[in-house]
């Protein structure tokens, strides 16, 4: 028996060898059609995140150059996708609520210095009478993302199974706390998308579907795209999937080197103004065009809505996008991506006529590596930009070599000055300074890095969660704590982030403080009836043990 196991494991040695000399020899993709083909199946190493199945579509100078549809609609009854799939959109859906909005300002039954006590007087004081329409469409509201929920004891995941009606969602809302003084900073709120849907059907008289489809829908003869019910997205959506990559050996026997399993469903009252419409590729590719030909809004209040504000979001697209414009400063366009329980999707409008469009029915699709070479392929350009300015940041002495800090905020001043906004360094880049400075001993200054990313971007909770472990993994496990603490300060009435700190505390040894944060944990997870109170029960008898010795 032991001889089989051993002739097995040389057996799957030399088929990882082969597999990875192959790898190593494979040429770049040259066509569209050939990344896109390496994107639906990457094998062990997942690119960008998730094997890509869904629809794509670039085109250039209104035309498109390429369309192609990947992967299955439903992966039970194999049937395939085709271009004119219908997916969820997700976050997508904030452009066209609010080309909603502008087009009530301009008919005058909407105004973007209102505050949003005239509409949804039953909210409470400190939004209704300090909230502005406009800081709604901005995200400068105030107002939290889903995880505010979190803070009148409502578990994310059953927050998507309940059905409210539109007020129900809007006095739900109203119940949150503010995380920020409205106005003074940029945080995306979903919360407030689903406000501006309330006032909508309130000013309009008609329910958001309705209003979208007579509105944009018909108008644009778009034949995949509405607002649909539970019953519609159930029977007439792309069906969507969560994937998880596999390790080791695990990986060898596990479909493109992961397992896939159907997400849940989500309520669509839940979704709503923020993140409920359905379309397709080609429907989007219409909806950009109008956009840009003032088909539904006149040219000045197309300005005012495509006009960055904070952080460089307009009005439900994002003027530019760090992880993207960093690398090349030449690159301009307005954006947006969004995500669903099982979809992922973006659509991408460069000032230079190239418009990119995935809509995709597996979650956790990495939006840059996607976007970035196929607008390199649709312009016909080198491996990779050209980057003047840009500080080399592989290690420490490349980048004092090419002028350190001093280019760093040069350039970065630079790209702030063309987009008319502050454009900071993205997550990416932050990450991989603090890593530099920590393996050459410079602590103060990776201390400093980090004080300055919670201070100025604002992180999300999901993006300090996911540092603190990145660093908790590394060899630099002691700089993970203040993302842990900080998370718990931003999110305090989140479980995850408390059970996060606990294991923190757990690796460091600090049983006493381990088992303290996990007491927390436990005891908001019951409140809510959060889904994984059971793994967080076990960390905290875990660290109750080592704490008694």
């Amino acid at each position: 028996m032991k001889k089989i196991i051993i002739r097995i494991c040389l057996l799957i040695l030399i088929a990882l060898t082969i597999w990875g000399i192959a790898t190593v020899f494979k040429s770049e993709p040259k066509t569209i059609g050939e990344l896109m083909e390496s994107y639906e199946n990457p094998g062990m190493n997942v690119k960008i995140g998730s094997p890509f199945s869904g629809s794509v579509l670039v085109a250039k100078n209104g035309k498109i150059i390429f369309e192609q549809a990947y992967g299955e609609y439903n992966r039970e009854t194999k049937t395939p996708n085709t271009i004119d799939t219908k997916y969820g959109i997700g976050s997508v859906t904030k452009q066209f609520t609010a080309m909603l909005v502008m087009q009530l300002v301009e008919k005058n039954k909407i105004k973007l210095g209102d505050t949003i006590g005239k509409y949804l007087p039953y909210l409470p004081k400190e939004k209704a009478n300090h909230i502005t329409i406009h800081q709604l469409l901005s995200n400068t509201s105030g107002l939290a993302h889903y995880n505010g929920l979190q803070s009148i004891d409502i578990d994310l995941n059953e927050f998507a199974k309940i059905k409210y009606t539109p007020k129900e969602l809007a006095q739900l809302i109203g119940r949150t706390r503010l995380i920020n003084t409205p106005g003074e900073v940029c945080v995306y709120s979903s919360l407030g998308y689903d406000l501006l849907g309330v006032i909508l059907e309130e000013v309009s008289g008609k329910t958001y579907a309705q209003l979208l489809d007579e509105s944009i829908v018909k108008p644009l003869g778009l034949k995949n795209t509405g607002f649909g019910t539970n019953e519609y997205v159930a029977k007439n959506l792309a069906k969507g999937y969560r994937y998880k990559e596999e390790y080791g050996l695990n990986a060898l026997i596990a479909e493109n080197g992961g397992k896939t399993t159907e997400a849940s469903f989500r309520d669509q009252s839940t979704s709503y103004s923020a993140g409920g419409i359905h379309s397709s590729v080609k429907d989007l590719f219409i909806w950009s065009k109008a956009i840009k030909s003032h088909k539904l809004l006149s040219p000045e209040l197309t300005k005012k809505m495509l006009t960055p504000n904070k952080d460089g979001y307009c009005y439900g697209l994002q003027r530019n996008w760090s992880e993207l414009i960093e690398d090349n400063e030449n690159v301009r366009l307005y954006g947006h991506g969004g995500t669903l329980f099982g979809n992922s999707a973006f659509i991408a409008i460069y000032d230079d006529e190239t418009t990119i469009i995935y809509l995709s029915n597996i979650n956790n699709i990495k939006a840059d590596r996607v976007l970035h070479p196929l607008h390199l392929l649709a312009n016909n350009l080198k491996d990779k930009y050209e980057v003047k300015g840009y500080p080399n940041r592989t290690t420490y002495d490349t980048f004092e070599e090419n002028g350190g800090m001093s280019a760093l905020q040069d350039y970065f001043n630079t790209l702030s000055k063309n987009c008319g906004y502050v454009v900071k360094p993205s997550k990416n880049s932050m990450r991989g300074l603090m890593i530099i400075h920590l393996d050459e001993g410079k602590l103060n200054v990776a201390d400093s890095l980090k004080k300055v990313f919670i201070a100025t971007h604002h992180p999300e909770e999901t993006t300090l969660n996911q540092l603190g472990y990145e660093f908790l993994d590394s060899d630099h496990s002691k700089f993970a704590l203040e993302f842990f603490k900080e998370c718990t300060i931003k999110h305090p009435f989140s479980p995850n982030a408390w059970d996060s700190l606990g294991e923190a505390y757990f690796i460091y040894e600090d049983y006493e403080k381990s088992v303290a944060c996990h007491v927390k944990a436990v005891e908001i997870a019951e409140k809510t009836s959060y889904e994984l109170q059971k793994i967080f029960k076990v960390n905290l008898k875990k660290a109750q043990d080592k704490l008694k010795g």
